[in-house]
């Protein structure tokens, strides 16, 4: 039998309902554009249907939704599974008989296939910012489709990298990285075509993101931050500064642990290593209190302020009854007094988000080491942009770290 919560604990553990007191007027959660079922833009109704992920892990449906977002397109969202992660609905399958993600239906019509999804987009909605280049500029015009080729060959010589294909595949990598900062430098930066967003970056954008956080983990090859490819760090500069990419892009961590059931087994090399403990938190990088740190995803301070804590607490809370139930999949048969005790450490996360570690009694620590089974099951399960913001994720992260260690786990 599991272990069960301590009277004492019980004493000095607040409920959910004085955890809610706790968090005053901010109860109300952030909107988060992953949660997003309508995007109106001051419109009356939505002008089209997108269909995409779950979990917004799908660098496909990424585009399309960058693209909707920079131009202000009214849309609304349906989330359908991606291949790797659930069967499809019937009703999809019919509309869409290869099953695959993107798709949008404007008026009657379907379109599946995301580049293609995107041109149609260009020329159904003139009244909206153009992304592509005018004839004026015949020149960027024509340098559209040479980028969106290069944009292949980048992903093939990554795929190839990660994997472990031909022989030369990590040459040919860095070859095609050099290919995409020279393009970059062609009209000056920091944009593909210059200093206007377009729909080039919201092509390119996705596996960019990917290919920084990916390499540096699997394969030890940084490519955000590192001299030999100024142009690419201008490029993910210049991007962070959209809200609309801040808002859908994703971290190192849910990156690097969603990849393979999408691309295949990857391929671990030692050059990698020192990136991998700090992405997975095993050099101490998710001990409290958090440092500062730079990885794909940029620089985080680590001290939670501009509400980081706030939000993943608000998310704990707020939904606090779903995630105990998600968390008890890291048990094959458990008892309900187990339930309990999960839920009371999930309660002393809350309350140590909101106050602090130092502020938690020893005595409300009093619970089964199971409990820290639980815990990591979450920890290892928290996705950004789908759950929370990076920063608010790397403190929920490490305050369910902090519960683990606590309970005297090595998990």
């Amino acid at each position: 039998m599991l272990g069960c919560t301590s009277a004492s604990s019980t004493i000095t553990t607040p409920t959910w309902e004085q955890l809610v007191t706790e968090l005053g007027e901010h109860t109300q959660e952030p909107f988060r554009l992953s949660h997003a079922k309508t995007r109106l833009f001051g419109s009356s109704a939505p002008t089209l249907t997108f269909y995409r992920d779950n979990s917004s892990w799908c660098p496909y449906c990424q585009r399309v939704w960058l693209q909707l977002e920079e131009k202000q397109i009214p849309y609304e969202v349906e989330k359908i599974n991606m291949n790797c992660y659930g069967k499809k609905p019937d009703w999809y399958l019919e509309m869409i008989p290869s099953g695959l993600l993107p798709a949008v239906k404007l008026g009657e019509r379907v379109i599946p296939e995301s580049l293609d999804i995107m041109m149609i987009l260009e020329q159904s909605f003139p009244q909206h910012k153009s992304l592509l280049p005018s004839e004026s500029s015949p020149e960027k015009k024509a340098y559209v489709s040479i980028l969106l080729k290069q944009e292949r060959r980048l992903l093939g010589a990554w795929l190839s990298c990660l994997r472990g294909g031909m022989w030369g595949s990590m040459n040919s990598f860095s070859k095609a990285l050099d290919d995409a900062n020279t393009s970059l430098m062609k009209f000056g930066g920091p944009y593909f075509l210059g200093q206007e967003f377009s729909l080039v970056d919201a092509v390119y954008a996705p596996f960019l993101e990917r290919i920084a956080a990916s390499s540096p983990y699997w394969v030890g090859v940084q490519v955000r931050g590192t001299d030999r490819w100024p142009a690419l760090n201008a490029w993910f500069d210049a991007m962070d500064t959209r809200p609309a990419y801040q808002a859908m892009k994703s971290d190192d961590f849910t990156i690097t642990h969603t990849l393979e059931p999408q691309i295949g087994k990857c391929r671990l090399l030692p050059e990698g290593a020192a990136y991998r403990a700090k992405i997975d938190g095993k050099d101490g990088s998710w001990s409290l209190p958090l440092k500062p740190e730079t990885t794909a995803w940029g620089y985080d301070d680590g001290t939670g302020v501009g509400n980081a804590k706030q939000e993943a607490a608000k998310s704990l809370i707020n939904n606090h009854e779903a995630i105990v139930k998600f968390a008890m999949r890291a048990f094959v048969n458990f008892e309900d007094s187990t339930a309990a005790s999960v839920d009371e450490g999930f309660r002393i996360v809350s309350h140590a988000l909101l106050t602090g570690v130092e502020n938690v009694r020893e005595s409300s620590l009093n619970l089964s080491k199971d409990v820290a089974l639980a815990a990591a099951y979450l920890r290892d399960r928290v996705g950004v942009p789908r759950d929370l913001t990076y920063p608010a994720a790397r403190q929920l992260r490490a305050h369910l770290q902090w519960l683990v260690k606590s309970l005297g786990s090595d998990l």
